[in-house]
């Protein structure tokens, strides 16, 4: 005989999220302000995952409570651009123990819009070139570095990028 459900059965699935402050730019120009709930990483044992991991993952949608505390569910193909708030810290995810070679770029936007900043190159630094990062880069969003947010641009939606470097 199939066990009842209960209150206590679903807590034992019952994955633990934190919320982290977001702001996405839809394709339409439309803002939304809120929080996307993150989880633990399923690279990093216990460390929670970042906002590009959420928005890289395969999963079509994603809830959003926004600042009223209705919670919505996003399409991820529909978010132009996701601005996560790095606060104290340098990254929007945790610091490696040997330092990752980085690029200042400038990327261009289809509608004309300039986004400056710096993406990490996960290479060997005699081998870090920018072309080779963006060829080889398979994730739906591009994780762009400002000094106070990671930027977390679409790349449908990129016409052209200059690196400065």
């Amino acid at each position: 005989m199939p066990q009842p459900y209960t209150s206590d059965s679903a807590n034992l699935y019952r994955i633990e999220t934190t919320r982290k402050a977001v702001i996405l730019t839809m394709l339409g120009g439309e803002e939304l302000r809120g929080n996307v709930f993150i989880h633990f990483s399923s690279y990093r044992p216990f460390e929670l995952e970042d906002v590009s991991e959420l928005l890289n993952a395969d999963t079509p949608f994603f809830p959003l409570e926004l600042e009223n505390s209705e919670v919505i569910l996003v399409p991820k193909e529909r978010v132009a651009e996701a601005a996560a708030d790095r606060g104290t810290d340098t990254s929007d995810q945790p610091p490696r123990e040997a330092p990752i070679p980085t690029a200042l770029l400038q990327v261009v936007l289809v509608g004309g819009e300039v986004c400056l900043g710096s993406i990490r190159l996960d290479a060997p630094p005699a081998r870090a070139r920018v072309l080779d990062y963006l060829n080889a880069l398979t994730s739906r969003f591009l994780t762009l570095y400002t000094s106070n947010e990671a930027r977390l641009i679409n790349r449908s939606l990129i016409d052209r990028v200059r690196p400065l470097d």
